[in-house]
């Protein structure tokens, strides 16, 4: 015997991991990010859907020494998409690597600050977060 079940589901994407690779210019301090999209540059836009994890990773040879944290900024226009405000990925080692969650129903996108360190001082950078409204980006 065979029990046939008909529902209706919303389109769901699997989340994915969105890895942000953090490192500095090479002629100054200035913020260089990689993504996993393959966005490049000082200020660049992740693109991301609902349900993502974001990680920030330091660059083993990108010459920041560590990620100070990840900052939320009031900004007119920025949508809070990440879930809470991001957490070390290792308690134990906060300095490496930070990741947050995108929300599951949200939109729009987020400008936020990196605060990292090089050689005993503290910088930041603000790139963003964009959700991917139609789930065809971020792939």
């Amino acid at each position: 015997m065979y029990i046939v079940v008909n529902y209706y589901l919303k389109p769901h994407y699997f989340m994915a991991d969105r890895i942000i690779k953090v490192s500095k210019k090479s002629d100054s301090n200035e913020l260089y990010l990689t993504d996993s999209e393959g966005n490049k540059g000082g200020t660049i836009t992740t693109k991301v859907r609902p349900g993502d994890n974001v990680i920030w990773e330091l660059d083993p040879d990108g010459g920041v020494d560590y990620i100070i944290g990840i900052l939320k900024k009031p900004v007119s226009g920025s949508t809070n998409v990440l879930s809470s405000t991001p957490t070390p990925v290792d308690p134990n080692d906060p300095k490496t690597a930070w990741q947050g969650t995108v929300e599951e129903s949200v939109t729009g996108s987020e400008i936020y600050d990196i605060a990292y360190m090089i050689e005993g001082q503290s910088y930041i950078g603000d790139p963003v977060i964009e959700v991917d409204e139609d789930g065809t980006e971020g792939d």
